[in-house]
Order: C-alpha cells, then sequence, then structure tokens
C-alpha cells in the first residue's frame, strides 16, 4: 500500500495550516519526504504502509527512534508535540546560556 501524491498533497496541506496556526514556519521540517536529511528538522513522511515522525540531528542522523502511526492523526499529534519540545529545549538553552541548535528568532520569545 502507498500513499498516492494527491493524498499527500493535501495531509501536507493540513500540517502547513497548522503549522501557520502555531507560529511554527521558521523551524526546520520536513514533511512526505523519506529522502531529505535537513538537520535538526523533524520529519513525517510514509513508508512500508506507516505514518513516520522522526527528528534529525546537526549530521542528519535519526534521534532516538522512529515513531510509526497507523494514522495520520496520531502521526500529526506526535510530529507537532515534537516541535513543541524542540522549541521549550532550545529556549531553554538559550536562557540557560547554552547554543540552541540552530539560530532562530523563535528561541528569543
Amino acid at each position: 500500500m502507498s500513499i498516492d501524491n494527491i493524498c499527500a498533497s493535501k495531509l501536507k496541506a493540513i500540517i502547513i495550516s497548522e503549522i501557520k496556526n502555531n507560529h511554527y514556519e521558521t523551524l526546520r521540517y520536513v514533511l512526505f519526504n523519506d529522502k531529505d536529511k535537513t538537520p535538526f528538522a523533524v520529519h513525517l513522511f510514509w513508508e512500508d504502509g506507516k505514518f513516520i515522525v522522526n527528528s534529525r540531528d546537526e549530521r542528519s542522523y535519526m534521534i532516538g527512534k522512529s515513531f510509526e502511526f497507523n494514522s495520520f492523526e496520531g502521526a500529526k499529534e506526535k510530529f507537532f508535540r515534537t516541535l513543541f519540545l524542540s522549541v521549550k529545549r532550545n529556549k531553554s538553552d538559550v536562557e540557560g546560556g547554552y547554543q540552541a541548535d540552530y539560530s532562530l528568532s523563535l528561541w528569543e520569545k
């Protein structure tokens, strides 16, 4: 079973709309492109009949494990939770005098 381009485009539009609502446009994320290895990004893609969410480090290696979901809603929830925690962690690092993953005004707010 695969996800077709039309379905992926619709799901991507849903995610992007919510990203805008949360003011996360400047965060690094990758949607439905399992070949993209953007560092420090949260990735959401489709593989082997499941939605997959994971994060990447500065070398584009996966951090921890990938989370697999049978439903888009579950994957979307994990994707946004991961983005939220990334913001929270980087803000905390900056407040504590540590370096954030990458430069972003969102950490300063």
